[in-house]
């Protein structure tokens, strides 16, 4: 019996009046005769076509403190490259690509896109059961389960303020959405290093320490930062 493969993810952008579509193997439910799935890595190839940036993407290094009021986190992250494994996954969720796309200084955010590299090497699939997970459904099996973790993935990532300031406590908008007092929680950043230390100063996303690669993004509605992690996903 063949296994089925489910995709979550199928969507159609416009940028500039060129059309093209996003998409991304999604998690193999399991034949129930065999009991068997199978299981690969997630490479930027799976999202297909990239979108075509009109223009030259915005690109300020982390001492870049304009940015480019125009533009919006939505514009810019297609060009975004090192992250587009996780980019590909936000355009799933509807809310969010509104919320990407507003310049309403009320959805302003600071997107933590883990790399490419963090997205390949995760313990699990984004869409997969958490280990502490009792809800006795598996996503292996239930469309709907799978496209429920996934959205907490995504989610996690997404901080709801910016400017994001240093030590400020926030919940993510997973947190926020979902706050019953069960797995919501705050995370903040800190800088380490540089100083007397003699170590190059970073900053890291707390808690769990991920260390941010830096600031690819700084744009009207907020700030794209680039993580070596990823946040919440024990």
């Amino acid at each position: 019996m063949r296994v089925a493969y489910v995709s979550l993810l199928a969507a159609s952008l416009a940028t500039a009046g060129v059309s093209a579509a996003y998409s991304i193997l999604r998690p193999p439910f399991v034949d129930p005769a065999s009991n068997k799935h199978n299981q690969r890595v997630m490479t930027p190839n799976d999202l297909g076509p990239q979108i075509p940036f009109e223009g030259k993407p915005h690109r300020p290094s982390n001492n870049d403190a304009g940015g480019n009021g125009d533009l919006t986190i939505s514009d810019i992250l297609p060009s975004q490259r090192q992250v587009n494994i996780f980019a590909g996954l936000t355009r799933d969720i509807s809310s969010l690509t509104t919320r990407l796309e507003s310049q309403l200084p009320s959805s302003n955010t600071t997107l933590l896109a883990p790399l490419n590299s963090a997205m390949q090497n995760l313990p699990r699939k984004p869409w997969e059961d958490r280990p502490d997970d009792t809800s006795g459904v598996s996503a292996e099996s239930n469309e709907n389960k799978a496209s429920s973790n996934l959205r907490r993935f995504v989610l996690e990532h997404v901080v709801p303020v910016s400017p994001w300031e240093e030590g400020q406590k926030v919940k993510t908008l997973w947190s926020q959405e979902n706050d019953s007092g069960n797995g919501a929680r705050e995370i903040w950043w800190e800088r380490r290093g540089g100083g007397d230390s003699g170590e190059t100063e970073k900053k890291v996303i707390m808690p769990g320490e991920v260390v941010v690669d830096g600031v690819i993004g700084r744009v009207g509605n907020g700030e794209v930062w680039s993580l070596k992690g990823v946040v919440n996903y024990e």
